[in-house]
């Protein structure tokens, strides 16, 4: 992801009514790793509704990544209320769009990422499943 891509994903994370925020895990490391994998998820996943089994495969992958970030979290010692914000953000129903949200904001924000398929496909993304435990070493 380039330097534009990732700040257009946060910001639009930032300004999405329904995201709520990485509450910190106490390890800065983690919590620019978790931001950045729902920036980017909120990318793939809006993206990638246009396509039925992109989508399915996409939000599959995602619902196993949170679990084991999920389970990563708690062996680190992160606190439940954390790992409970965390989940609620990553709930693939905050991380879409409203269905009132005008097609043009959708067709912006995946017009900014035009190569969000192939990162996706390249895992040239946030890998919380391999990268978070790092994070807290």
């Amino acid at each position: 992801m380039t330097p534009h891509a990732v700040l257009v994903a946060l910001a639009t994370l930032v300004a999405t009514p329904a995201a709520a925020h990485i509450v910190p895990t106490g390890t800065p490391a983690a919590d620019i790793l978790l931001s950045l994998a729902i920036a980017e998820h909120r990318i793939f996943l809006t993206c990638s509704a246009f396509d039925p089994a992109t989508h399915a495969q996409i939000l599959a992958n995602w619902q196993r990544e949170v679990t084991d970030a999920t389970a990563i979290l708690a062996a680190n010692a992160v606190p439940a209320e954390v790992i409970a914000a965390f989940q609620n953000t990553a709930e693939p129903a905050n991380l879409l769009p409203k269905d009132d949200t005008p097609f043009a904001d959708v067709k912006q924000l995946c017009d900014s990422n035009p190569d969000w398929q192939t990162r996706y496909a390249l895992a040239n993304r946030a890998r919380l499943d391999l990268q978070l435990p790092q994070a807290f070493e």
